[in-house]
């Protein structure tokens, strides 16, 4: 008995020993193939700007006693600001960014009431000495001249609270700025997206107006109207193209048309709604990230 004993416990100890030696040779063998999946590049990282303008959180800076002494350096009264459509950020520890909106009155004792247009607004980028406010480089936008009584108004531009990395080195700000109609009638309304960076003594726009929300429609002032909406949202990829990330845009077009019901001209109620999607990708051509402008209603 004690000899069967011995030998069934010595097939046992044999069979799970051959196990584990089988074991660890299927481990050995696997090991290279890890090895070559783990030494694989990582993949690009996408990090999202914002998936729709109205998530947009923007800077709330203003140092009123550093735009006081950017004022003066640019020889601009300080009473002449309007002060609400003035944005600001912090570029880095000794640089801030202002977009500084003045006002130049209308001089209505030379003209006719119809021929009176109003104030006159104007849009300065200014790179500043934080500080002195010395400046360090400046430009007027003519783009975002307005009229007080024109039929077009210009809203505050809004500088994003967080600064765009579009490489190890480059850092830029970004910001909105958008036009819309005043009417009840004409639906209409645009915002554009644009990225700057300081070069030296110069301000370099890397994006200029891409157009990230545009409305266009018209309405009877009630529940019949046609509307065309254009949302987009916009990452910065971990590719570069000529030394800067690509930019990737997701477009969202959306088409509503509505009435209300009216019997004695036989309108039924209605309320349709499309959607088309679509995608764009903005790569850097050694100046700026170039695009084609695309005015092109979906479905109006």
């Amino acid at each position: 008995m004690k000899i069967k004993t011995y030998l069934i416990l010595s097939g046992i100890f044999l069979f799970f020993a051959s196990c584990g030696k089988n074991e660890k040779q299927s481990s050995d063998e696997a090991a290279p193939a890890l090895a070559v999946q783990t030494d694989k590049p990582p993949q690009a990282v996408e990090k999202l700007i914002f998936k729709k303008n109205e998530e947009i959180i923007s800077s709330d800076q203003l140092d009123l006693s550093l735009l006081r002494k950017t004022a003066e350096n640019l020889d601009i009264k300080f009473t002449t600001l309007k002060i609400e459509d003035i944005s600001s950020i912090r570029f880095n520890d000794n640089v801030t960014f202002f977009v500084i909106c003045t006002i130049k009155k209308s001089d209505k004792k030379t003209k006719s009431k119809e021929d009176d247009l109003g104030n006159h607004y104007e849009r300065k980028y200014v790179f500043v000495n934080n500080e002195d406010g010395k400046i360090l480089a400046e430009e007027t936008d003519q783009n975002l001249d307005y009229y007080e009584n024109e039929g077009l108004k210009v809203a505050k531009t809004l500088i994003l609270k967080d600064l765009l990395q579009l490489n190890e080195e480059t850092k830029a700000i970004a910001f909105t700025t958008e036009v819309y109609s005043n009417s009840r009638v004409l639906m209409y309304s645009e915002e554009k997206f644009t990225i700057l960076t300081l070069d030296g003594n110069k301000i370099k726009k890397l994006l200029y107006e891409y157009p990230i929300r545009l409305t266009n429609g018209d309405s009877n002032g009630g529940g019949t109207y046609q509307i065309e909406t254009l949302e987009t949202g916009i990452s910065v990829s971990g590719t570069p193209t000529n030394g800067f990330y690509d930019l990737l845009v997701s477009k969202i077009f959306t088409y509503e048309e509505a009435s209300e019901e009216d019997p004695e001209n036989n309108i039924e109620q209605k309320n349709d709604l499309k959607v088309k999607k679509e995608f764009q990708k903005l790569q850097y051509d050694g100046k700026s990230y170039s695009f084609k402008k695309d005015d092109r209603s979906r479905f109006l």
